[in-house]
């Protein structure tokens, strides 16, 4: 069990039942951060505590009294268009009372733009040694947060559970000794914070103005193996073509300043690379970027792999061709066409001068003269054509305040992978029939389909959406089943096909989130049955306004069913090892218990039961199967209230 102390409500940090992850890291990350140890190789006696000096720079440090800390942040699918708030400061503790500051300066983060992506923070130098906790501050003073309230991006204000504005608050972590931090020389360790957003808040909508409020669950988990995708922002440092790697300073979230440490890049035969506005395949690429000058503006797209410990690049822009760096950029969903004006909706706005905004929607104004690619593939011909209603894009070109528009008739446009929720239909040969939900989590009520078609009566239909799966196996889909359909969109004007899909899943193989509220301050009954197999949730209990299971686009609300689902603990064979929560109530304090057993939770849980406390808020993150009504859980948050008197 581990256990994580949290400050007064009018200090928590998130009502997060967001993932925390400590993922402790074998080895170094390419030639520049200190050797590669053989996978599996451990050290498991912890370094002596250093006094030393140890400062973040480029090129790391090979002083056997520092070693490498890499932070990444990252969210999950949650109810939030915008989501920005200042990083003011991450501190780690050392066991004998140290404290180092990670972070060299305060960070504005727009969690919302990091949905199953990390964005790498900071390379940072720091003393050897166990680290037993930290610290995190976030601020709310500046913050902006939206949410979609009838198709329009609304500000919400974000309160704590007694209703007061959050303003600043801080989070503090605890370690337990059985899942240490370590620092070592040569062995660099990863923080990734995880934000739930959608684990983490209320959302209520019925006001003026919309409320989000807060409830401090936090989830932690040591995983040195899992595979992440990432996002890796920096200048250039070296090129190393004989290693097929390269070296930048990190310097995230579109920034235009700041140096936060040095990190390698890996790439191979299949890295695709966009310099300057040209592209490139595997080592020309890298090649390319070799006859390049230090300080030249990178963007890297890949994973960091668990088995060799590296990040391998799959896709880097280069130069001009990195958003903001010499051409202004947006990103977002393409919702509507007339001829070669383009509206994109739930827009980012990257400028030359460092500005970042976000625009409910702009225009874009294309030509036959804008350059199209699709970042994996960019050799593949496209042309403006392949631009239609749905696709979620980036183009660069030169921003027009006045008229609220982007020139791209001389810039390029990056057909990004677009995510489609929908309901399983008809399907006939590799064409699957489908009700169009959301695209990216957007309501399928705000794209206009006009033009779609190759004639008028072939402009696609949101009821009787044409998805092409050829190549794929999509075995059986039961019409009305929840669908994640991940690809492209069709070319504009060439409908009857509206989607060329890579992967379609079923949502029961899919991720899935149930969240329950009980009312006041909580309900002392709230499961039937409670032991190490699983737990069975009481209908006759106080249950609140949250009550549902979303998959992606798809919200099942529990009453409709014909029982409140099961919650198991997750197949570990199948899906690793599940974490679950207790957040219970302390003195003026809240703690944070955690477990990676099923059954021991379980025992401390009805331990607390039986001694008065009510339960508040349930979140449980997973697998659910509509035929059982089972929901497997792989992450179990429960908030407890005090005992009653």
């Amino acid at each position: 069990m581990w256990k994580i102390s949290l400050p007064p409500v009018r200090h928590w940090l998130f009502q997060l039942s967001a993932a925390f992850a400590l993922s402790t890291l074998l080895t170094a990350c390419g030639g520049g951060a200190g050797g590669n140890a053989p996978a599996g190789e451990q050290n498991n006696a912890p370094p002596p505590p250093s006094n030393a000096q140890c400062e973040t720079s480029d090129t790391g440090s090979d002083s056997e009294q520092c070693g490498a800390l890499f932070v990444g942040i990252t969210d999950a699918d949650g109810d939030f268009l915008r989501y920005q708030v200042a990083v003011v400061s991450l501190s780690l503790e050392r066991a004998d009372g140290v404290v180092v500051e990670v972070l060299p300066s305060a960070n504005t983060v727009d969690f919302a733009q990091y949905v199953d992506v990390t964005e790498l923070v900071t390379a940072a130098t720091v003393p050897v040694g166990t680290y037993i906790g930290g610290e995190i501050t976030l601020d709310y003073r500046e913050a902006d947060v939206r949410v979609e309230v009838a198709g329009e991006a609304r500000a919400a204000t974000v309160v704590d559970e007694g209703g007061a504005q959050i303003e600043q608050i801080t989070l503090a972590l605890t370690i337990d000794n059985r899942n240490q931090l370590v620092i070592a020389p040569g062995i660099p360790a990863m923080l990734t914070a995880d934000f739930d957003l959608a684990a983490s808040h209320t959302v209520d909508v019925s006001g003026a103005e919309p409320a989000v409020t807060l409830y401090p669950v936090l989830v932690a988990e040591v995983n040195a193996h899992a595979h992440k995708d990432f996002r890796i922002r920096g200048p250039l440092i070296t090129v190393a073509e004989n290693e097929n790697d390269y070296r930048i300073a990190v310097r995230p979230f579109y920034r235009s300043q700041g140096r936060f440490g040095g990190v390698d890049i890996e790439t191979d035969s299949e890295t695709t690379w966009e310099i300057n506005g040209e592209a490139y395949v595997g080592a020309a690429g890298l090649a390319a970027l070799a006859e390049l000058e230090a300080g030249t503006a990178t963007l890297a797209m890949g994973v960091y792999e668990g088995g060799s410990r590296v990040f391998r690049a799959r896709a880097v822009l280069v130069g001009a061709s990195v958003p903001g760096a010499e051409l202004d950029a947006v990103e977002g969903h393409v919702v509507a066409r007339s001829d070669n004006l383009l509206t994109v909706r739930g827009a980012t706005l990257v400028r030359t001068d460092g500005a970042l905004a976000f625009n409910q929607q702009v225009a874009v104004q294309l030509a036959d003269t804008t350059v199209v690619r699709k970042l994996l593939k960019p050799f593949e011909p496209l042309t403006i054509d392949d631009i239609s209603i749905g696709q979620r894009i980036r183009i660069l070109g030169e921003w027009e305040h006045e008229r609220g528009t982007l020139q791209a008739q001389s810039g390029r446009a990056h057909l990004l992978l677009t995510r489609l929720s929908a309901t399983g239909g008809e399907r006939v040969s590799d064409t699957l029939q489908v009700a169009a939900l959301a695209f990216g989590g957007r309501d399928i009520s705000l794209f206009d389909f006009s033009g779609t078609g190759d004639v008028p009566e072939n402009d696609a239909s949101p009821t009787a959406y044409q998805v092409s799966a050829a190549g794929l196996d999509l075995g059986a889909i039961d019409p009305g089943a929840p669908l994640s359909i991940r690809g492209y969109v069709a070319p504009y004007a060439g409908a009857p096909t509206d989607f060329n899909a890579l992967s379609v899943a079923d949502f029961s193989d899919a991720r899935a989130r149930m969240l329950l509220s009980w009312q006041g301050e909580g309900d002392t009954g709230a499961f039937v049955s409670l032991d190490g197999a699983g737990l069975t949730l009481s209908a006759e209990g106080a249950i609140g306004a949250a009550h549902h299971i979303r998959r992606g686009a798809h919200h099942t609300d529990l009453f409709t069913l014909d029982a409140l689902p099961s919650i198991a603990p997750v197949d570990a064979q199948r899906f690793g090892r599940g974490i679950y929560t207790l957040a219970v109530p302390a003195d003026d304090r809240r703690e944070l218990l955690f477990f990676s057993d099923f059954g021991s939770f379980a025992t401390e849980l009805d331990d607390r039961l039986a001694g008065g406390a009510a339960v508040k808020l349930l979140h449980a993150s997973g697998y659910f199967d509509d035929g059982d009504n089972r929901f497997s859980a792989i992450g179990l948050s429960v908030v407890l209230r005090r005992p009653t008197n």
